[in-house]
Order: structure tokens, then C-alpha cells, then sequence
């Protein structure tokens, strides 16, 4: 084996993969790119690559830097303004705005729940029993409104569990007889949401938020509950991974994409050239500064020139 020829060679590599590092990364890294744009998606990747990267994927473990940001963001008094722009703000409003539908469904869910029947339930309940004691006919007479509160307080003394289930009985009367206002009310909130006034709304939350700080924002949530919400996040989404819904959607993705040129999507995603070169060449100097680089090249081209012996 030529030893001198060899350790040439390897200088030379190692000098191309450091001080020249710039250059040939860019170089090749655009040779790839130029391929991948004449390259369908389709065309490499297939359903059978599809199932073996959904077999092995893993929900990722974003806990850390979701953490560190938040602590981050504890420390920044940057206004909320700053961070959001008035344009952007209104053209989410105005998005949101037009979702009709999606408000249609979330007025039913809430004016359809047990829960919301219930709270109707005890407001007219409370308003019932308010208006026989303050403002009926007979509590506007001279001291009967006082009467009637003394004999209310007599008779829970006297017979607590009485009382109770008379204002058991009269709840659950009312709420028996709650659907056409729950369907009144349902009719009102949505006619609520069609006149209102979105710009004037979006104008004062905009107004009133602008000028908080984001750490005022963030300090809101401890650490410990973003932790856990952020756990409760990655479980979630790791059952996501595992189910057939993900899967279709998944093969949807592809097919929808796989005519496409694989340089294309790559652009849409923002991955350039010389994003490649920026995140590769500080790992690259890095191998080299600890012998790495040096011991792959050498290794590689100790096997070719052995071969030649």
C-alpha cells in the first residue's frame, strides 16, 4: 500500500471537509437538490415505506424546549404587540369570524349539555324563589318581605331536609320544563354571534393587550402545570400515531403528493440549500475538531488503497 499517496489523499479530504468546508457542502448539498427537483416523492417513497416509517415512529419528547421557551418567555418583557401584528391579528379574527359553521356546532354542544341546562335551571330557580320573596305583590306590602324571610329561616331550622327537598323538587320542575327555553336560548346566542360587532370586539382585545408584557402572559401558567399539560399533549399524540385514522391520513398525505418533485415540497417546507449547509457545517467542524472526521475518511481510504496491495 502506498502510504504517502494515502495519507495525501486523506489531507486532502479532511481540507475539503474543514477549510473548505463551505464551498463543498454548497456544492454538493446543490447537486442533491438539482436531483431531488427532477424526482417525484412517489417515485421513492411508497406505501411500503409509509408502513415501515408509521411502525417506527415515535411521538417526540418536546417537553424540554417547550419548557425552556416557557422560562424564556417568563424572563421577556417584549410587548404582546410586538410579537403579534395588528395585520395578523385581523386577519385571524376575520377568519375565524367566517367559520359559521364551526360556531354553529359549539353553541349546540354548549345549549345541549346537562350542564348548561342545569346552570338555567338554578338562575331560574334563584330568580323564582328572589321574586316571591322581594318583588311579588305580596312582599310589596309593608314588613311581609321580612316576614316571609323570617318563616323561610324558621322552617329550614325546624325541618332543614324539607326545605331542601322542596328546592330539590322545584329545580328539578324547572329543569323539566327547560327545553323550549334552551331552545329560545340557543336561538338568541346564535342571533348574538351574527350581530355582533367582530372589528369592534378584535379592535378592544387588540387595544387592551397590546401593550402586556409576555412575561405577564406566561407567568400565568407554572412551570409544573406546563409540564403537565405538555406530558398530557405527547400521550395523546402518541396514541394519534398508533391509530388507523392517522395512518389514512398519512397515505392521503402521499398520494396527494407523490406526483410532486421532491425539491418542490422541500421548498414549500423552507428547507433550502443553504439552510442544509447552515445546520450541517457546525456538526461537520465539530467531528473534525475531535478526530472524527479524520477517522471515518481514513478509514474509508484505508480499505481502497489496501485493496490495491
Amino acid at each position: 500500500m502506498d502510504e504517502e499517496m494515502l495519507e495525501a489523499h486523506i489531507a486532502f479530504e479532511v481540507e475539503a471537509w474543514t477549510s473548505s468546508l463551505t464551498d463543498t457542502l454548497s456544492s454538493q448539498v446543490s447537486m442533491v437538490f438539482e436531483w431531488l427537483d427532477g424526482v417525484s416523492l412517489g417515485s421513492v417513497f411508497g406505501e411500503a415505506d409509509l408502513d415501515v416509517l408509521l411502525d417506527t415512529l415515535l411521538a417526540p419528547d418536546v417537553s424540554t424546549a417547550i419548557l425552556a421557551a416557557h422560562a424564556a418567555a417568563c424572563e421577556d418583557g417584549t410587548p404582546l404587540g410586538e410579537l403579534v401584528r395588528r395585520e395578523d391579528f385581523d386577519r385571524i379574527v376575520a377568519t375565524v369570524a367566517g367559520m359559521t359553521d364551526v360556531q354553529g356546532a359549539i353553541l349546540d354542544q354548549i345549549t345541549t349539555s346537562e350542564v348548561y341546562a342545569d346552570l338555567i335551571s338554578h338562575v331560574l330557580f334563584q330568580g323564582i324563589r328572589n321574586y316571591v320573596v322581594t318583588e311579588s305583590p305580596i312582599a310589596r306590602v309593608p314588613g311581609a318581605s321580612s316576614l316571609m324571610r323570617m318563616g323561610q329561616n324558621a322552617f329550614d331550622t325546624a325541618a332543614p331536609k324539607l326545605s331542601k327537598g322542596i328546592e330539590k323538587q322545584l329545580t328539578s320542575f324547572v329543569s323539566a320544563n327547560l327545553q323550549e327555553t334552551l331552545r329560545e336560548s340557543r336561538q338568541y346566542l346564535g342571533s348574538v354571534t351574527e350581530n355582533v360587532d367582530v372589528d369592534q370586539i378584535a379592535d378592544d382585545i387588540y387595544s387592551r393587550n397590546a401593550d402586556t408584557a409576555l412575561n405577564e402572559v406566561a407567568e400565568l401558567i407554572p412551570q409544573e402545570t406546563l409540564a403537565e399539560i405538555v406530558a398530557i399533549g405527547q400521550d395523546a399524540v402518541a396514541h394519534l400515531l398508533d391509530t388507523p385514522t392517522f395512518r389514512v391520513a398519512a397515505q392521503y398525505v402521499l398520494d396527494a403528493n407523490a406526483a410532486r418533485p421532491v425539491g418542490e415540497i422541500l421548498a414549500e417546507a423552507g428547507i433550502t440549500v443553504e439552510l442544509v449547509v447552515a445546520y450541517v457545517r457546525p456538526w461537520v467542524l465539530r467531528a473534525a475538531d475531535d478526530g472524527l472526521l479524520e477517522e471515518l475518511v481514513r478509514e474509508r481510504l484505508t480499505a481502497f488503497y489496501t485493496s490495491y496491495e
